[in-house]
């Protein structure tokens, strides 16, 4: 097959680059892809053929606007499939749905109160654009990273397009178990051997202050948390509790897998989240994991048998309840993790890949079948 993947970046990072990066990199291997994108990262991909697409990159908004009509302009060719990433482009047969962003902002305001100018304005818009295209999108396929964005999309924008689930997959080998990494980060961060440690990654909007509060429910216990975001209104909130020298702020980091290796489980209290990878990687490492049913991720866990699942993401009485439930059984916490790495398993990027590629030729095939029925009609 020739294949064109459409996307705003592409690096191995966060979200929809990570996403393109892990399925281009496998799919070349048997199949001619072509990557559209604006930033590209494209060490060890020799042999995936890369276009520039140019983007004015001052707001949000704009890159997501001037990308999507430089891509649609640009991407031309004779290709089987031009798969792009939510509204990078319109010229296209297979498009991954990683969020809605109507029900994301829904739930910001739902979560935080009012949102600031520019949150409004860009979800505003983005939701327009997005009712305008999934509405209409009735030729292409549709891939959703869980049943919870299937659903928004279907909800919210009235979408009748086929629709496959394909869950992120993660990487077996950089997030697997390693104990004697954990020493090493445990002692970095001057945690000792035997307390108990929660970790927190990505935007703690998505749960930090209920964390916080939770934790000081226990009566001991650590709370790390691996984050770009403002730190200051958290740092103060834990002051407030007297919980300065049980939580730790670790910044940005791009090794997350050291803190995985250190830590004994992993919190997200989410309001929103289509998937959450975070989930999913921790679990990989064997880290038991407690995320809101919010999360698309959480539609992997059986709860209580390879993680726990909040009913109430705002309810930080439940979370510490949870919290208390494995700071006090070690042997629930190894057995809940091997658990967790058990189901990752059948979740590899290579499985992906293969899922995505199924995908791509039962379109093809259904192309080819309304081709000859045509055909035989106008005989």
């Amino acid at each position: 097959m020739k294949i064109a993947f459409v996307v705003h970046d592409y690096r191995r990072r966060e979200g929809h680059s990570r996403y393109v990066v892990e399925l281009a990199t496998r799919m070349a291997a048997n199949n001619e892809v072509h990557v559209f994108a604006n930033r590209i990262e494209a060490e060890g991909s020799s042999n995936i053929h890369f276009h520039h697409v140019p983007a004015w990159r001052a707001s949000a908004l704009g890159s997501i606007l001037s990308f999507a009509v430089q891509a649609t302009l640009r991407v031309r060719g004779d290709f089987d499939i031009i798969h792009n990433q939510g509204l990078c482009g319109l010229r296209g047969n297979v498009f991954t749905a990683h969020i809605c962003n109507r029900a994301w902002h829904r739930a910001l305001r739902h979560a935080i109160g009012n949102l600031t100018f520019r949150e409004w304005v860009s979800g505003t818009f983005l939701s327009a654009l997005e009712y305008l295209f999934y509405s209409n999108a009735r030729k292409a396929r549709i891939i959703a990273v869980s049943n919870r964005v299937a659903r928004d999309i279907r909800q919210f924008y009235h979408s009748s397009a086929p629709v496959s689930v394909i869950y992120h997959g993660v990487d077996l080998d950089t997030f697997s178990p390693n104990a004697s990494l954990r020493s090493e980060v445990r002692s970095a961060c001057q945690l000792a051997p035997e307390e108990m440690v929660f970790l927190f990654v990505g935007d703690m909007r998505k749960g930090a202050r209920q964390c916080i509060r939770a934790l000081a429910a226990l009566p001991s216990a650590k709370l790390l948390f691996a984050s770009r975001s403002p730190e200051a209104p958290y740092r103060k909130l834990a002051a407030e509790l007297g919980l300065e020298r049980r939580v730790l702020f670790l910044g940005v980091t791009g090794q997350v897998q050291r803190y995985y290796a250190a830590s004994d489980a992993l919190l997200l209290p989410t309001h929103y989240d289509s998937f959450a990878m975070v989930v999913t990687e921790a679990m990989a490492c064997a880290l038991p994991v407690i995320v809101s049913r919010e999360a698309g991720a959480s539609e992997l866990i059986q709860s209580g048998i390879n993680g726990l699942v909040l009913e109430n993401f705002h309810d930080s009485a439940e979370l510490a309840e949870k919290m208390r439930l494995l700071a006090g059984n070690p042997e629930l916490c190894v057995r809940m993790g091997a658990a967790a790495r058990q189901t990752m398993l059948s979740h590899s990027w290579d499985q992906v890949a293969g899922r995505t590629i199924e995908v791509y030729r039962q379109l093809l095939l259904g192309e080819r079948l309304t081709a000859d029925l045509k055909a035989q009609h106008l005989q």
